[in-house]
């Protein structure tokens, strides 16, 4: 719709300078129409992705494995698919967050380990 009306405009602009537009021309317009539409998906995928997961060290918490998160600076309970997960390691995890209980931490819910770093490191104080 949006592309039939750009060639009917376009065609309108041209007629009155003097210039024919083929089926070449068309065809390009449809061409980065349907580009510009491809970038705007992708955009709007890896925006919706990549909030749903978090990077950071896993550690022992009262009530079991927290997440320290490294993006938002925020502690979040992990529960759901947590056996892959040790103490002590940074790991990016996929999933989603979940209401956040009073005084407690903000649940996520692991749906796959995505990545395991190793160990994490170690802050020092500096004297």
């Amino acid at each position: 719709m949006v592309c039939a009306s750009l060639v009917a405009s376009t065609a309108t602009v041209n007629a009155q300078i003097g210039y024919k537009i083929t089926n070449g021309d068309k065809a390009g317009i449809a061409a980065v129409l349907a580009a510009v539409g491809v970038g705007a998906g992708i955009g709007i995928y890896c925006a919706v992705h990549h909030g749903n997961s978090l990077n950071g060290c896993a550690v022992s918490g009262s009530d079991g494995l927290e997440l320290q998160n490294r993006g938002d600076q925020q502690t979040y309970a992990l529960v759901g698919e947590v056996a892959g997960i040790k103490p002590g390691d940074r790991v990016r995890v996929s999933g989603k967050k979940e209401k956040k209980d009073v005084g407690d931490a903000q649940p996520f819910v692991v749906e796959k380990l995505t990545k395991d770093y190793g160990p994490c490191k170690v802050e020092t104080a500096m004297r």
